[in-house]
């Protein structure tokens, strides 16, 4: 149960750190002398995909966590890889 937890922990992480650089955009983006609404939009989209799937995850659900890891940790280690 102890190495479930850290799983959970891991894939709570890893959205939120995609939820950080989501927001670096959207703060970019607005800071743009004409911000882009369809850019600001898709931006918004993926924070409220992320949120909904951090939200969602069910501590007792080992294959959902293991998903989350798989399909999103990649991309945090590429956005944080020069970091």
């Amino acid at each position: 149960m102890f190495t479930h937890g850290i799983r959970l922990e891991v894939a709570q992480d890893v959205l939120g750190a995609l939820l950080a650089h989501w927001s670096e955009a959207a703060a970019q983006a607005l800071d743009a002398a004409n911000p882009d609404p369809a850019r600001l939009a898709e931006i918004e989209a993926e924070q409220r995909k992320l949120r909904n799937l951090r939200a969602d995850l069910d501590p007792r659900d080992a294959a959902q966590i293991e998903s989350v890891i798989a399909e999103h940790a990649p991309l945090a280690r590429r956005l944080y890889a020069a970091a």
